[in-house]
């Protein structure tokens, strides 16, 4: 802990405190929280984003994943009552989790372990279902696999129970922390009429995403990375 993390701590205690239904001893702590953010140069705004975390981990792509990688973070996010956004880079870039502890290292930590599973289960259905195709059709069947494993293996996570308080301070950080835009993952069946072959490609991936495993802890807090 810094020393600022430390005056952030104390000044949070003396807010709590300020909450006293003593109105002698409420009125003290707040003038002291007062004091010490005004000597420290301490915002209100710092104060919200203390209990905010950023937690990171490398994407599947330099600036452009594939859909199917774009929407397992997205719903690994909401999961866990965190928003995600994609930091560009290379060779690859970074998906960057941001929510109240310990909820953003619970999501990068589910998405790190549904990411390999789903690398996995992609590997071995394009060696058994798709190896007579050629490059360019084996990968877009193979997305279209990963598509239907996503849907599947985020609707066994537990959701995490958070809060609108705790959502708008996340809110709140990301929009003085981070100038964001949009994200859209790279689609390589746009504009193709899917076939009997590509919604059945859809389905293997939802039979296979009904097996994923999420079963470590994280700090404690197995429970809520638990799968149903």
């Amino acid at each position: 802990m810094t020393n600022r993390d430390a005056i952030i701590a104390k000044i949070k205690k003396c807010l709590a405190l300020a909450k006293s239904d003593n109105e002698h001893e409420a009125a003290v702590a707040l003038r002291q929280a007062q004091r010490l953010m005004q000597q420290h140069g301490i915002t209100d705004f710092d104060i919200e984003a203390a209990d905010i975390q950023e937690e990171a981990t490398k994407a599947g792509a330099s600036s452009h994943p594939a859909r199917w990688e774009c929407g397992l973070a997205t719903r690994v996010a909401k999961a866990f009552d965190c928003e995600v956004f994609l930091a560009c880079g290379w060779p690859v870039g970074k998906w960057t989790f941001v929510g109240a502890a310990p909820a953003a290292e619970i999501a990068r930590y589910a998405f790190e372990v549904m990411f390999r599973q789903v690398k996995r289960s992609r590997s071995s259905y394009i060696k058994t279902a798709l190896k007579r195709c050629g490059p360019t059709s084996r990968t877009r069947r193979a997305d279209l696999f990963c598509e239907g494993w996503v849907v599947a293996a985020t609707a066994l996570i537990k959701a995490f129970a958070g809060s609108e308080a705790q959502q708008a301070k996340v809110t709140a950080y990301l929009e003085n922390k981070h100038a964001l835009k949009g994200f859209h993952g790279r689609n390589r069946s746009a504009g193709r009429k899917l076939a009997e072959r590509d919604y059945g490609d859809v389905d293997a991936g939802h039979t296979a995403g009904t097996e994923a495993q999420l079963n470590r802890g994280v700090g404690g807090v197995g429970e809520r990375l638990a799968l149903e």
